[in-house]
């Protein structure tokens, strides 16, 4: 079985749906960042627009983390070139996920 999900991932448009993906969630990320801005911070739904940033935040990181290990095991396999636009993609928003954390996003 595990074959099965391997084989699926290897697949170029598989990979490239979930880059696509992966940025059109981070693009909905965007719009969401006033809401723990520092406007977005003095509300009274500041906890509500925590969490709903931090569930956005989470799905574009799985998105683009699947789309690295995607194109990667492709990589592997073909010689296609190495991600680095999905790399980098997680990398932000790692870092988005530490200035959450640490309140530097309410600044």
């Amino acid at each position: 079985m595990k074959s099965t999900y391997t084989q699926l991932m290897k697949k170029p448009v598989v990979g490239s749906t979930l880059a696509v993906a992966a940025g059109i969630s981070f693009f909905f990320n965007c719009m969401l960042m006033p809401l723990v801005g520092r406007a977005g911070a003095k509300s009274p739904n500041a906890d509500k627009n925590q969490l709903g940033f931090l569930a956005v935040l989470g799905l574009t990181f799985i998105l683009a983390a699947l789309a690295t290990w995607s194109k990667m095991l492709r990589s592997s396999e073909d010689k296609s070139p190495i991600p680095y636009w999905s790399i980098g993609l997680c990398v932000i928003c790692a870092a988005l996920f530490v200035l959450l954390m640490t309140g530097r996003l309410a600044v």
